[in-house]
């Protein structure tokens, strides 16, 4: 067993204080959303919980990723709004699906269903106090990008009964474009003091790169992997969509531990 799965098996489960206080969820909308505005609305209160969690609040480990998604998500309804997108109907079913996985796995439950591993890496680790909050941000991404956005892909292909087709391509791609718009902005929102002096010029610029090559990378694989597992049924998809889950824990895992600059 290698160090990283050690880790993993440390603690098979989340205990509350991972999950927050259900108090904390009291007023907390039950039904999972519909469309992009439940979405919202839905990310903004459960930023108001995170943040307010001990020991680092603003600076814990699910608020830092919250905050980072709410904003993507932000502007993908805006530009939803203003027509910047081939098929209205995918991307807002896409976008919902995807945020149903989130919340399924972030929002404390309480019918004793496991919480992903990909996920669990995050929720076990988000108060430790020498993680930075960039870190936080791309470990949540890793989980979300490489764990939840093959299987709302397939669930939202098929719910429409559309196919991986070039105009669904071409709409999925075009969140590549708003991360790479926005990813300056969001990772100098976590730099700690000392980063955003360092920031600029050929640094800044190998960092802003970097980061928008990732997600670019992490996303195509999704859209593959999507494709991939709608050839299998049964058993067959439950071991992949185990693969998958755990390979992202693994990652999460690594980018928990390397410092981010």
């Amino acid at each position: 067993m290698t160090v990283t799965d050690r880790q993993l098996t440390e603690n098979d489960e989340p205990t509350s204080s991972n999950l927050g206080d259900l108090a904390d969820f009291a007023d907390f909308p039950t039904e999972p959303p519909v469309d992009l505005p439940g979405v919202l609305a839905r990310l903004e209160a459960l930023q108001a919980i995170a943040d307010r969690q001990p020991p680092r609040f603003a600076e814990d480990g699910l608020a830092c990723f919250n905050y980072l998604y709410r904003e993507i998500t932000t502007e993908v309804w805006e530009q939803i709004q203003a027509g910047g997108f081939r098929s209205e109907e995918f991307i807002s079913r896409l976008d919902v699906e995807f945020a149903k996985r989130y919340l399924d796995a972030v929002v404390p439950r309480t019918d004793g269903r496991p919480v992903p591993e990909s996920w669990r890496v995050l929720l076990d680790r988000r108060s430790e106090p020498h993680i930075n909050r960039i870190q936080f941000a791309v470990a949540g991404v890793n989980a979300h990008v490489d764990f939840d956005l093959a299987f709302a892909l397939l669930t939202t292909c098929r719910a429409l009964g559309r196919p991986f087709g070039e105009d669904e391509h071409y709409d999925y791609n075009r969140i590549n474009d708003i991360f790479g718009e926005h990813m300056r902005s969001l990772r100098q929102h976590f730099e700690d003091p000392w980063m955003r002096f360092l920031d600029g010029g050929l640094l800044s610029l190998v960092a802003d790169k970097g980061g928008d090559l990732m997600v670019v990378i992490a996303r195509d694989l999704a859209w593959n992997r999507a494709k991939d597992l709608a050839e299998l049924t049964g058993p067959a998809f439950d071991e992949k969509s185990a693969e998958i889950d755990h390979a992202a824990a693994v990652a999460g895992v690594v980018l928990l531990e390397v410092p981010v600059m």
